[in-house]
Parts: C-alpha cells; structure tokens; sequence
C-alpha cells in the first residue's frame, strides 16, 4: 500500500461528483482556486496535508481511504450500526 497522487485525486473527483458538486462548488467550500482543485483531481498536486484532512471531514471519510483507497469510514460506521441493529433487535425478541 502506497500514496498514488492520481488515485488520490481520482477519489477526489469520485466523493465531488457523488456529491453533486462541481469543481468551482468544491474549490469555494475548501477555500482554494478551481484551477487548484483541477491540479489535485488529475494528480498534478496533492497539496498540504491539512487539505487532505479538510477533504476526509467535508467527504466524511476516512484518511486512509482518502490517501490510500484503504477502508472507507461511512461505510464501517454503517456497518457497525446495521449490527448494533441487530444485537438490538434480537436482544428485544428475547425478552
């Protein structure tokens, strides 16, 4: 597992669109320059390491999946509560 900037970038892209943002939309919720954004989502640059950090916490995901592709926090988090879901809903037809 290592840091690809274009995959970094691609995942970029990835949350923005799912998110139905465009890249000006994106550049101004992050405080940079559209042309910015534009170098970051085709690997051209990665910028500081506090931006990678306001992405993960606007995206609501993790910095592994954001740098790496590894994990994706949404996904754990629904995971975990679709089991403690269960838990309950067993632990009630129990009783």
């Amino acid at each position: 597992m290592y840091f690809n900037r274009e995959d970094y970038g691609s995942r970029i892209r990835s949350l923005r669109k799912k998110r139905g943002l465009t890249q000006e939309q994106l550049a101004e919720k992050m405080n940079v320059s559209t042309p910015y954004i534009a170098k970051i989502e085709t690997g051209k640059q990665t910028g500081p390491v506090e931006l990678a950090v306001e992405f993960a916490a606007f995206f609501e995901v993790s910095l592994d999946y954001l740098l790496v592709g590894k994990g994706d926090f949404a996904e754990e988090q629904k995971r975990g509560l679709r089991m403690a879901i269960s838990l309950l809903s067993e632990l009630e037809a129990s009783l």
